[in-house]
């Protein structure tokens, strides 16, 4: 990732994480998505051909626990 914390990924940037700005992430293409880790987390999700990004929660908040129950 660049010093803003973007990556340049099919012609385009993506905003991935500012905190991480200039650390290494792994990537993992699967069709039209590829999975953003950071170290063994996997933290974003991007959609190459909607071309939108989604956060990935490591840990679901108490509010989406509790629906699920």
């Amino acid at each position: 990732m660049d010093s803003s914390g973007k990556l340049k990924l099919a012609g385009r940037n993506w905003n991935i994480s500012q905190s991480l700005a200039g650390d290494w992430v792994q990537l993992v293409k699967i069709e039209q998505r590829v999975l953003v880790y950071y170290c063994r987390s996997l933290i974003r999700e991007l959609d190459l051909e909607g071309q939108h990004s989604t956060i990935v929660e490591c840990c679901p908040s108490p509010e989406v626990l509790q629906q699920k129950l």
